[in-house]
């Protein structure tokens, strides 16, 4: 009887967990004009901005499907992103991750009070590369490794990781479906571990360098200047846009949007079994981007790294914004100490300043 009643509590600790994460998926597809401001439109700015280039065709190298893996999984380093809370709970996709996984979440490749936000004040952005090359070493990885990233319940979780490993210049793959569908498929489980408990080796990866895969907050203000040529898409729910305070509103210095914007949740491109909808749909919900490069964000560069991923396969020129309404929450907070506030202002509504870390 004990251990019925812990393993309820543990079950139902962990559906808090998940509904205070990302939101449930919204399966109908729906576009929503661009919004502005209102205002004149501010003077560019200047310093780095992302590169312009022409989408290109579409790739095949991003998604990798069940029956795929089973023919290269002895080759591949597999990359479980599962929420450990999650995995305490008997019989779920989480406490039964692909055999031979190394197992990461969020504490391992993200964190606050890094140089690489623009402000240490900035509590959630990727870990630096050093960082990430001791943890990486800890599974045995290369440069030379091929990796195949899934998830369990967050697919927007393993897009980050994607995201993250793709930037560092590794060949990586992200599982359709993920861990649901090998289940599925019967695929075998079992047999991992965490990546952060292995011990550390020697790596370097192969690029440093994230200005063609993080847009920053001066590529976003020089995107919105632009709207000839850049579009910058809204992928959180419809309470975050307009400006509520929900759980994921957490860490943000307020509430609002960045003005100019359209908005598409990352929800929209995946099926009711968590797969990648089929690429003939998503062209259809896309097309009003044409030739434009694309910027994507949302509140802590987790779920905007979804989108990015599919806009990557279709071919488009795109960019994440690692920062995400975090940071651009704290460029606009009269706490904050962005060079430019008046201009991060200028392009942001249906804003209240909490003066603070929420």
């Amino acid at each position: 009887m004990k251990k019925f009643l812990l393993a309820a509590g543990v079950l139902a600790l962990a559906i808090m967990v998940v509904a205070c994460g990302e939101e449930p998926q919204n399966q109908d597809l729906v576009t929503v004009p661009p919004t502005t401001n209102g205002g004149e439109v501010a003077p560019p700015v200047t310093g780095e901005t992302p590169e312009q280039v022409a989408p290109v065709t579409a790739s095949s190298d991003i998604f990798i499907t069940v029956d795929e893996l089973r023919n290269v999984i002895n080759d591949v380093v597999l990359v479980g992103v599962i929420d450990p809370t999650m995995g305490l709970v008997p019989f779920t996709n989480a406490s039964n991750p692909i055999h031979g996984s190394y197992l990461v979440w969020t504490p391992d490749y993200m964190r606050g009070g890094t140089d690489e936000a623009i402000s240490p004040e900035v509590a959630i952005f990727r870990r630096p590369a050093d960082e990430m090359e001791e943890l990486l070493s800890r599974a045995g990885i290369t440069p030379d490794s091929k990796i195949v990233v899934y998830h369990s319940d967050s697919g927007a979780q393993s897009a980050r990781v994607y995201w993250h490993l793709y930037a560092l210049g590794f060949n990586v793959r992200f599982l359709d479906g993920g861990n649901a569908a090998w289940r599925a498929a019967n695929g075998r489980t079992g047999g991992s571990s965490r990546m952060n408990r292995g011990d550390a080796g020697n790596l370097t990866v192969p690029n440093r360098d994230f200005s063609n895969h993080d847009a920053g907050i001066e590529g976003v203000l020089h995107a919105l200047q632009n709207p000839d040529e850049w579009v910058v898409i809204d992928v959180r729910n419809d309470a975050e846009r307009a400006g509520e305070r929900v759980g994921a509103s957490s860490n943000a210095f307020g509430t609002g949007r960045i003005a100019g914007t359209y908005h598409i949740e990352w929800t929209n491109t995946v099926d009711s079994d968590g797969f990648i909808r089929p690429e003939a749909e998503l062209r259809e919900l896309f097309a009003f981007i044409g030739d434009r490069s694309v910027i994507t964000y949302c509140q802590g560069g987790v779920r905007s790294a979804h989108l990015w991923m599919v806009l990557k396969s279709l071919g488009f020129n795109v960019y994440n914004y690692d920062g995400s309404w975090i940071e651009w929450s704290y460029a606009a907070s009269s706490a904050g100490s962005f060079h430019d506030r008046d201009l991060v202002l200028s392009f942001t509504e249906e804003w209240t300043d909490n003066n603070g870390r929420i």
